[in-house]
């Protein structure tokens, strides 16, 4: 295991499966202490469950890592907020946030409601800006951060 990024304390949104999963589990072997944050909706952005996030934990822990879990939706700002303000509170820092969340609009575009579409841009683009609205502040007065963003195939729409 390397320790490339020993105490460096890391957020990454949507880890409780998938890409943000495998981008944790990859961040916790490297050294970094991660909050595994993940409000467990469905695909669509529906329901909540804190087991995927729990599990992710659970893993990180067992192979001898740093890890919480943090259940709360990127889609709301004082969510987003806690979000930072848990990776402060557990590991002292934030020096590095990956914004993964996202949910998949399942309509075809001629069957899109609003509502649907409120819903995924309120995870997928509010919720990169209200994590990084709370984080940018802590970057600057640290005068350092990494901020990545992921995106998916899903831009190419149902078919």
């Amino acid at each position: 295991m390397s320790q490339m990024l020993k105490g460096k304390s890391i957020i990454v949104t949507g880890a409780g499966r998938g890409i943000g999963r495998a981008i944790a589990i990859m961040l916790a072997d490297a050294g970094a202490n991660v909050v595994v944050n993940d409000l467990g909706a469905s695909a669509q952005g529906e329901g909540a469950d804190s087991s995927p996030a729990a599990q992710v934990v659970d893993e990180i822990t067992a192979a001898g890592g740093n890890a919480i879990a943090n259940y709360s939706s990127v889609a709301e700002n004082e969510a987003a907020e806690g979000i930072v303000q848990s990776c402060i509170d557990t590991f002292g820092s934030v020096d590095g946030v990956v914004n993964n969340a996202g949910i998949l609009t399942p309509e075809v575009w001629s069957e899109l409601t609003l509502e649907s579409w409120q819903r995924t841009i309120n995870v997928n683009l509010t919720g990169v800006f209200s994590v990084m609205k709370a984080a940018w502040p802590i970057f600057v007065a640290q005068k350092y951060g990494r901020c990545i963003m992921t995106s998916s195939p899903a831009m190419y729409g149902a078919g």
